[in-house]
C-alpha cells in the first residue's frame, strides 16, 4: 500500500522479529481500547460487531481506490492525525505519510495493486483490524517498473461515526527488476 512505499521503496526488506510486531500491535490495540472507550458505548453484541466489520470493509476498498487512482489526498483523508506505521521495519508518522504520499503519487504514471485474502476482524464496536496481501505493479514517471508483494495490517478506529486508520504495518518483498515496456500495460 501507499503508506509505506515512499520510505524504503528501493531498499531490500528489513527483517524484524515477528514476535515484536505482535507485542507492539497488541500493546497498541490495548491502548486504543482504553483511550476510545468513552466514544462508543461498550457493547460487543454480534450485530454491532458485524456492522462495524461491514463499515470498515467499505473503507478498505475506498483506500484501494485512492491507491490505484494515485489520489494522495484520498489516502491521507483515511488516516487519523495520530496515525503511525511500521513499514519495512521503519517507523513512520502521520506527517511523514502526508509528505511522502503526495511526493510518491506525483511521481507515478500507473499504480496497479491487487489486494487478496482480505480479513476484517472487529475487536470492539470502535476498533477493527483489516489485513490483506498486496501485489503491486507501479510505473514511475522515469519509466521504472517496480513490483512487490507483501502483507498489510491496518487498525481502524471509529470516532463518532467516522472510521479511519490509526495504525498500520506493511512489508514489501520485491518481485524482480524489469523495464516498464516489458510489463505491457500495468493498468
Amino acid at each position: 500500500s501507499t503508506l509505506s512505499r515512499f520510505d524504503n521503496f528501493h531498499g531490500a526488506p528489513r527483517s524484524v522479529d515477528p514476535r515484536w510486531r505482535l507485542v507492539l500491535l497488541f500493546a497498541f490495540i490495548g491502548a486504543s481500547f482504553a483511550g476510545c472507550s468513552q466514544q462508543v458505548p461498550p457493547t460487543n453484541d454480534a450485530a454491532t460487531l458485524a456492522s462495524a466489520a461491514r463499515e470498515v470493509e467499505g473503507r478498505v476498498w475506498e483506500f484501494h481506490a485512492a491507491d490505484t487512482s494515485r489520489n494522495a489526498e484520498g489516502v491521507i483523508n483515511l488516516l487519523w492525525p495520530e496515525y503511525e506505521m511500521l513499514a519495512d521495519g521503519q517507523r513512520t508518522t502521520y506527517n511523514d505519510v502526508v509528505q511522502g504520499s503526495r511526493s510518491f503519487m506525483a511521481g507515478l504514471v500507473t499504480f496497479h495493486t491487487v489486494w487478496s485474502d482480505l480479513r476484517v476482524t472487529p475487536l470492539a464496536p470502535n476498533v477493527v483490524v483489516s489485513s490483506f496481501v498486496f501485489r503491486d505493479s507501479i510505473v514511475t514517471r522515469s519509466g521504472e517498473l517496480i513490483q512487490s508483494r507483501g502483507p498489510t495490517t491496518l487498525v481502524w478506529e471509529r470516532r463518532d461515526s467516522e472510521w479511519r486508520v490509526r495504525y498500520g504495518d506493511a512489508d514489501h518483498y520485491p518481485l524482480g527488476a524489469a523495464k516498464a515496456d516489458e510489463a505491457g500495460d500495468a493498468e
